[in-house]
């Protein structure tokens, strides 16, 4: 008897774990910029999500996002390129945005926010994620959108900086379908 409560006593001094989710086809991840005050949007074609999640117990969860700039699509050639200029996103010396959350925590009812560092365009900043989340069974999906000011990292240099043509809020959201990853 003795054994059992001492076995018990270290399972529950092991930390919880929180489920691995596995990004599926069908996510999305999008952005809209502003040019004279017309909504401009864009997707990036191109992203991986690693996420290790529990909504029971948030604060055991981490979220990593690696976006490929290269492949950030505007529905234009021309555009796609303009974006890819050193001006823009600079994808010949940073190919990669890359999102690592500190801390997940319940704000409500299947309502989080992550909070972590967006490293893009060589500036590292801590960016608040929101997201809501609902589970069923194997299957999750995870929502959400915030907004980040573009001259923060460089995104939009020179004459371009301040915002009179091109708006200075770039309006994020992403809607993943996960599946647990056991």
């Amino acid at each position: 008897m003795r054994y059992l409560a001492l076995l018990l006593l270290m399972l529950a001094a092991v930390p919880a774990q929180a489920t691995e989710w596995r990004m599926q086809s069908g996510s999305e991840f999008t952005f809209e910029a502003t040019f004279e005050s017309v909504v401009t949007p864009g997707r990036f074609a191109e992203f991986d999500v690693v996420l290790e999640f529990d909504a029971a117990d948030p604060g055991t969860g981490r979220l990593r996002v690696t976006v490929n700039l290269t492949a950030a699509d505007m529905g234009d050639a021309d555009m796609n390129a303009i974006i890819a200029d050193s001006i823009w996103f600079d994808v010949a010396n940073f190919p990669q945005a890359v999102y690592e959350s500190e801390r997940i925590e319940a704000r409500a009812p299947g309502e989080f926010v992550a909070t972590g560092v967006l490293n893009l365009k060589g500036i590292s900043k801590t960016v608040a994620v929101p997201f809501s989340w609902s589970e069923q069974d194997a299957r999750a999906n995870m929502r959400g959108q915030f907004v980040l000011q573009r001259i923060d990292f460089n995104v939009g240099s020179g004459e371009w900086a301040t915002g009179d043509a091109i708006g200075l809020d770039v309006k994020l959201q992403f809607d993943l379908s996960l599946e647990r990853g056991d």
